[in-house]
């Protein structure tokens, strides 16, 4: 019985996990159109968005977030948003959003 309940404790701790990941993944321009704002902070950005990808700054901050069409969202940052910018796979700007 003991077996059981523990079996069934992880598979519902690994289909949580997986539920929280596949929001992360599901992230979208609109999003952060609708949703960034110049004034966020960097706990704020991470509440709304999650947590980047990866941080490509060298001086700054420069979070990465990953969209489901394969384009990406870059967030520079120092203590407030210097800039954040809507960039395709060859790191064309798409679209800018503050600067």
């Amino acid at each position: 019985m003991k077996t059981i309940v523990i079996k069934l404790l992880l598979i519902s701790f690994l289909i949580s996990c997986t539920e929280e990941n596949a929001d992360v993944n599901q992230l979208i321009f609109n999003d952060f159109q609708t949703s960034l704002q110049e004034e966020m902070d960097y706990n704020s950005i991470i509440k709304t968005f999650g947590e980047p990808v990866k941080d490509i700054g060298s001086g700054i901050h420069i979070y990465v977030y990953e969209l489901t069409d394969s384009t990406e969202i870059w967030i520079g940052y120092t203590d407030y948003i210097v800039y954040a910018k809507h960039v395709d796979q060859d790191q064309n700007i798409l679209h800018t959003l503050y600067e």
